[in-house]
């Protein structure tokens, strides 16, 4: 019997300002999806394979990626990808390099934040 197939995963943002995160990712290139019944709305932010689940935090000074706790990793997603085309799509769109890029034949990758400090990197 062969394993079932899997695609994803799908990470879930907690974030303070909804329409402002929205706003970035889409600057990103990401597509919006609203998601959910009325007392349970999120929104779907997707780019090929990647899907961010924005959920806007009952408490807002709850949100703390873990990229900005002692301890935690440079980065709270590791995005795999063309790393030379997307640093120039996002330089283009105004977004801020906050590490790197790192540009080299081996490995390349550079990391973004988002407005509630997510860090993203992107590598390949």
């Amino acid at each position: 019997m062969s394993n079932a197939v899997l695609s994803g995963p799908s990470m879930v943002l907690l974030v303070r300002d909804l329409e402002k995160s929205v706003a970035f990712y889409k600057r990103l290139g990401f597509q919006y999806e609203l998601v959910g019944g009325p007392s349970v709305q999120h929104v779907h932010m997707t780019r090929d394979s990647i899907v961010f689940i924005l959920h806007p935090a009952a408490n807002p000074e709850e949100v703390r990626p873990s990229s900005s706790v002692e301890g935690g990793l440079y980065f709270d997603a590791f995005c795999y990808g063309d790393v030379r085309k997307l640093l120039e799509e996002f330089r283009e769109a105004g977004i801020e390099i906050v590490n790197g890029p790192d540009l080299n034949d081996f490995f390349s990758e550079f990391t973004i934040q988002d407005p509630d400090g997510y860090r993203i990197a992107f590598g390949g």
